[in-house]
C-alpha cells in the first residue's frame, strides 16, 4: 500500500513539475506569434500611409499644373473651357501616373466645381448620385477639402480598383474666376508592397511555426527525459525505503532475539552468582580470617549484588518497566562510576581525570543504570586512546539539566560513525572478548538509559582528534516539576 502510495507521489510530482515547462513554452511561441502579427500589422500600416504620402505628392503636382492650363485657358478662350481642361487633365494624368494608371493598380479623378460626377483618366463619368460607397466617399472627401483617404477593399472595387485597401492623395486648384475650384485625386492601391509583404509574412509564419514545432520537440525530448530521471529517483528512493525497511526488521529480530538469549542468560549467571555469594558469606564468617581477608569477601558480596541488581533493572527496563529513581548527587555517580574503571585505566595506561562543580543540582536517577550507562562511555573512550591518553570524565549544569560528559583524545570517531554508534550491534571496534574488543551494544543500552530517564545521549567528533559522548538529563527540581499537576 505505501509503496503503491509512493508511486502515485511521484508520478504526480512528475505531471506538476512538468506542466510549468510546458506553459513556458506555449507562452514563448504565443508571445513570438503575437509579436510577428504586430510587427506585420504595423508595416502593413506603414506601406498605406507611404502609398498615400506619394499619391499626395502626385496629386499635388497635377493640381499645380492643372491650375496653370486652366489659367492659360481662361485669357484664350471663354467658351468651352470646363470641357477642354477636362480632356487636357485626363491625358496629362495618364502621362503623369506612369505604370500607376492601369485600371487595376491607379487611377486619376477631377471634380470641377459645379460637376456632379468623377471623372476618372480612363474616360469613365462616376456619378456621385448612386450608391456606390466608393464614389461617395471621395467625393465626400473632396467637399470636406481632406488630403488623404483610405479606401477599403469594397470602395476600391467601386472606383475600378483592384478589390484591395487603397490610399488617395488630394489635391485642389483655383481655376480662375470662370472655372472655379478644382479638385485632383491620385487614387493607388498597395497592391505589389502588401503582396510583398503578406508573402513575407508567410514566411515570418512558417518559420515561427518551425520554431515552434522544433521547440515542442526539443520540450518534448526534456520532458521525456525529465520523466525518466524522476521514475529514476522514485525507483532508487523506493528501494532505500525498502533497504532501510529491511535493515529496521533484521536490526529488530536481532534485538528481539538478543534480549530472549539475555533473558536466559541472566537466569542461568542466577545459580553461579548464588554459590558465589554462598562461598563468600562463608569465608566472611570465618573466625580465622584476617581483615584483609574479610574485605575482600565483603568486595566479593558488594560486586555480586551489584550485578543482581544492574541484570535484574536491566529485565525490567526491557519489558518496559520504568527504573527505580532516586535523587543522587552527580558528584557521588561520577565518583562511585570512576572508582568502577579505574583498574581498567591503570592497566591500559591511560589517564583518568574527574571534573565537577562544588554545587551543582541533584538529579532523579536509577543510580546503578545510570552509572553503568557512563561505565559504558569510560571503557570506550580507554579503548580509543592509546597508552599515554587522556579522558576526562565531567558534570555540567545547563538551563536545569545536568551532563555527564565523557572526551577522550583517542583515535577520534567521524560524523557518520557517530550518527550510527547507537545503533545495537554497530561496532568500529574488533570482534572477541579481549580488551578493546566490542559487540556493539554497550551504547545502544547506554542510549536506552538516557531515554528511561528523559535524557539524552549523543556522540560526536571532538574536534580534530577525540570523542566526545555526553548523556544529558533533567535536574530534580526539573524533574519534579514535570512530574506535578
Amino acid at each position: 500500500m505505501a509503496t503503491a502510495l509512493t508511486e502515485t507521489d511521484g508520478r504526480n510530482r512528475g505531471r506538476a513539475s512538468s506542466l510549468p515547462l510546458v506553459a513556458w513554452m506555449l507562452l514563448a511561441i504565443g508571445a513570438v506569434t503575437g509579436l510577428a502579427w504586430w510587427d506585420s500589422r504595423r508595416e502593413s500600416e506603414a506601406i498605406l500611409a507611404d502609398v498615400g504620402a506619394e499619391q499626395s505628392r502626385l496629386a499635388s503636382v497635377i493640381a499645380d499644373d492643372l491650375g496653370s492650363r486652366l489659367a492659360e485657358l481662361d485669357e484664350s478662350d471663354g467658351q468651352g473651357r470646363a470641357s477642354r481642361a477636362e480632356g487636357f487633365l485626363k491625358r496629362l494624368a495618364q502621362a503623369t501616373h506612369g505604370p500607376v494608371t492601369s485600371v487595376h493598380d491607379g487611377a486619376i479623378f477631377l471634380a470641377g466645381p459645379e460637376a456632379t460626377a468623377l471623372s476618372s483618366s480612363d474616360g469613365r463619368a462616376l456619378a456621385v448620385s448612386g450608391t456606390s460607397p466608393g464614389i461617395r466617399a471621395l467625393w465626400d472627401a473632396m467637399e470636406r477639402g481632406q488630403s488623404t483617404l483610405r479606401l477599403g477593399r469594397p470602395e476600391s472595387a467601386d472606383l475600378g480598383l483592384l478589390a484591395r485597401t487603397s490610399m488617395a492623395g488630394i489635391a485642389y486648384t483655383d481655376g480662375g474666376s470662370s472655372n472655379g475650384r478644382w479638385a485632383v485625386a491620385a487614387v493607388a492601391t498597395a497592391a505589389r508592397p502588401r503582396d510583398r509583404e503578406v508573402r513575407a509574412m508567410w514566411r515570418l509564419i512558417l518559420s515561427v511555426g518551425l520554431a515552434g514545432v522544433l521547440v515542442l520537440a526539443f520540450g518534448g525530448l526534456a520532458l521525456r527525459n525529465q520523466r525518466k530521471e524522476l521514475e529514476l529517483e522514485h525507483e532508487l528512493a523506493v528501494s532505500e525505503v525498502l533497504r532501510e525497511r529491511d535493515e529496521h526488521l533484521a536490526r529488530a529480530e536481532r534485538i528481539a532475539t538478543t534480549g530472549t538469549f539475555a533473558m536466559g542468560i541472566v537466569h542461568e549467571v542466577a545459580t553461579p552468582l548464588g554459590i558465589i555469594t554462598g562461598r563468600a558469606e562463608q569465608l566472611a564468617r570465618r573466625a580465622d580470617l584476617d581483615d584483609r581477608g574479610k574485605n575482600a569477601a565483603q568486595a566479593i558480596l558488594a560486586q555480586v549484588d551489584r550485578i543482581q541488581q544492574v541484570t535484574r533493572r536491566f529485565l525490567d527496563m526491557a519489558r518496559g518497566g520504568p527504573p527505580s529513581l532516586a535523587t543522587a548527587s552527580p558528584a557521588e555517580i561520577v565518583r562511585k562510576a570512576a572508582a568502577l574503571v579505574e583498574h581498567r585505566f591503570e592497566k591500559a595506561g591511560v589517564r583518568l581525570e574527574t571534573d565537577v562543580p562544588n554545587e551543582m543540582p541533584e538529579v532523579q536517577c536509577d543510580r546503578s543504570l545510570l552509572e553503568q550507562a557512563i561505565v559504558n562511555l569510560m571503557l570506550n573512550a580507554c579503548d580509543a586512546c592509546s597508552r599515554g591518553g587522556h579522558v576526562e570524565l565531567a558534570a555540567r549544569e545547563d538551563s536545569a539539566r545536568v551532563a555527564f560528559v565523557v572526551v577522550d583524545d583517542g583515535v577520534g570517531i567521524t560524523p557518520e560513525n557517530a550518527a550510527r554508534a547507537t545503533e545495537p550491534f554497530f561496532t568500529t571496534k574488533a570482534s572477541g572478548t579481549g580488551a578493546g574488543s566490542g559487540t556493539g551494544v554497550g551504547l545502544a543500552i547506554a542510549a536506552e538509559i538516557a531515554k528511561s530517564h528523559r535524557g539524552a545521549l549523543t556522540i560526536l567528533p571532538n574536534g580534530d582528534r577525540g570523542t566526545r559522548a555526553c548523556i544529558e538529563i533533567p535536574a530534580a527540581l526539573a524533574g519534579a516539576a514535570r512530574a506535578g499537576p
